[in-house]
């Protein structure tokens, strides 16, 4: 489940790729975000995995939906280059998205974004607001469904300039 979460903060994170437009007006080096993730629904669930699940396990699950809201803190290291060419964290390699550009300004960027994931798609729509070149907000709504099962997610955070030298090789 935590999987599947981190997989959605991940897309909203692609949430600047721009290819196109202006970058936005921000500071690079060291980040560090805070997302609030609020989910609805039935999370898609291979159906391999939900065949070796025992009843009270997918109770459990259902259980567990049911207003589920959880907090989710991380770095990452941006480039002046990965500004210039528009941000895309996303795994090609993984996920398979088709990102529209809607709005491309130095301080606000919004997209929707259509993924497939072995059967599983998402789709939404990201906005990144640069506050000042230290500070953006960072909302997103997102759906994922594999035909049987559908998840919806809220997601709202913010993310903050801590310096210009990044901490480790990980983290570019």
């Amino acid at each position: 489940m935590k999987c599947l979460l981190f997989g959605l903060l991940f897309l909203a994170g692609a949430a600047c790729a721009a290819g196109a437009g202006h970058p936005l007006d921000v500071r690079p080096g060291m980040w560090e975000s805070t997302m609030t993730v609020e989910t609805s629904g039935m999370p898609p669930i291979p159906p391999e995995v939900l065949a070796r699940m025992t009843p009270q396990q997918k109770a459990m699950i259902e259980e567990r939906m049911k207003g589920n809201k959880i907090t989710v803190n991380g770095k990452r290291c941006i480039k002046q280059e990965d500004l210039d060419k528009g941000l895309d964290w996303s795994d090609p390699k993984r996920v398979s998205c088709q990102r529209t550009l809607t709005t491309s300004t130095s301080t606000v960027q919004e997209m929707r974004l259509e993924c497939d994931r072995n059967g599983m798609k998402t789709s939404g729509t990201v906005r990144v607001e640069a506050l000042d070149p230290e500070h953006v907000k960072v909302t997103a709504h997102m759906t994922v469904a594999d035909g049987a099962h559908t998840m919806t997610s809220n997601m709202s955070g913010t993310g903050k300039w801590v310096s210009a030298a990044c901490t480790s090789d990980k983290d570019k």
